[in-house]
């Protein structure tokens, strides 16, 4: 989350909007916009509809409504000129690697779709006007993680230390209590 002159801006990647728990750390943050980052959402056209622009565009929308942010949700294009480069001619990779899949949109907090969508196939950049004021509207219906959370049943603890991606197995932390409980002798012995 970082604080900006436009509000405070938060960013998840593809499917990460799919994962409850993270998305719950972004809004107890009070994200005012997200970015909601997408990889070519036509690559699965016409065979895995889950990972089509249908339903991940349906993921950003409901995102802004839970989180009553405004969410940015630009989506990776392939032009021609990326298809031939990556295809070399070849119909069966072009086949897998269709032009277009641009399905970028920007969300209100209410999920209303404001600034005008370019078509998938084309490049361009949606522009919106947002009024940080509506945050405080959607708050007021339904708030995850304010007045609307059940902190009497469940809470998420967030780990904002700097994490190394590699660990030694026998450095990490904890793993001395670990190993204790489950090296404890037999209670036969």
């Amino acid at each position: 989350m970082v604080d900006t002159s436009i509000g405070r801006v938060g960013q998840l990647s593809c499917w990460e909007h799919l994962q409850p728990l993270s998305k719950y750390a972004m809004y107890a943050q009070n994200e005012q916009i997200h970015v909601a980052a997408w990889p070519n959402l036509a690559l699965y056209e016409g065979t895995a509809y889950a990972l089509g622009h249908q339903v991940n565009n349906a993921a950003s929308q409901v995102y802004a409504v839970e989180g009553s942010c405004f969410v940015v949700a630009p989506c990776a294009l392939v032009t021609r000129e990326i298809q031939d480069m990556l295809c070399a001619g070849d119909p069966e990779k072009e086949a897998l690697c269709l032009v277009g899949g641009g399905y970028s949109a920007i969300f209100a907090p209410d999920g209303s779709e404001i600034g005008e969508r370019i078509p998938h196939d084309q490049e361009g950049i949606i522009y919106a006007d947002i009024d940080l004021h509506m945050i405080g509207y959607a708050k007021a219906a339904a708030d995850p993680a304010g007045h609307y959370s059940r902190p009497d049943t469940t809470r998420l603890l967030i780990n904002r230390k700097k994490q190394q991606p590699v660990v030694n197995f026998d450095d990490a932390a904890g793993w001395a209590e670990v190993t204790e409980m489950t090296e404890a002798p037999d209670a036969a012995e």
